[in-house]
């Protein structure tokens, strides 16, 4: 899961130098950072349950995050489609933002409450279930 919230941060950090520069256009840098998050928030999927099953709150926490972060990055998007550039941008910035707090969330907080919740037999089916995931793209 790391390796994969690396290739989303360098999708992220793609977009935000150019929205940082103020260039134009963006519209590529924008679909490869959505793509990114959408791909990786399906892939945890079963990581949440697992924590859903420990702290249902963090799990919600969690969910929220990825949806408000997809919900932002749709929005840049239909903005730029309907020619809104700075509208794009804004909401491609907040996309940003969340999408790299989410990140920090998860590997700070998160990661090491979930190594002290799971049973071995958790960690395994979650390992095994992860590998699986991730190995399909």
């Amino acid at each position: 899961m790391r390796a994969d919230h690396r290739r989303l941060e360098i999708a992220v950090e793609r977009l935000l130098d150019l929205l940082t520069a103020k260039a134009t256009p963006f519209d590529e840098a924008l679909l490869a950072a959505q793509t990114a998050a959408v791909a990786h928030y399906r892939k945890e999927q079963l990581f949440l349950a697992a924590v859903r099953s420990h702290a249902p709150e963090v799990a919600g926490k969690l969910d929220s995050q990825h949806s408000e972060a997809t919900e932002l990055a749709a929005e840049a998007v239909r903005s730029l489609d309907d020619g809104k550039t700075d509208d794009a941008a804004a909401l491609a910035l907040r996309f940003c933002a969340l999408a790299q707090h989410n990140v920090i969330e998860e590997e700070r907080d998160v990661f090491p409450l979930v190594v002290r919740w799971l049973t071995d037999a958790e960690s395994a089916r979650l390992s095994e279930g992860l590998a699986a995931d991730y190995d399909q793209g």
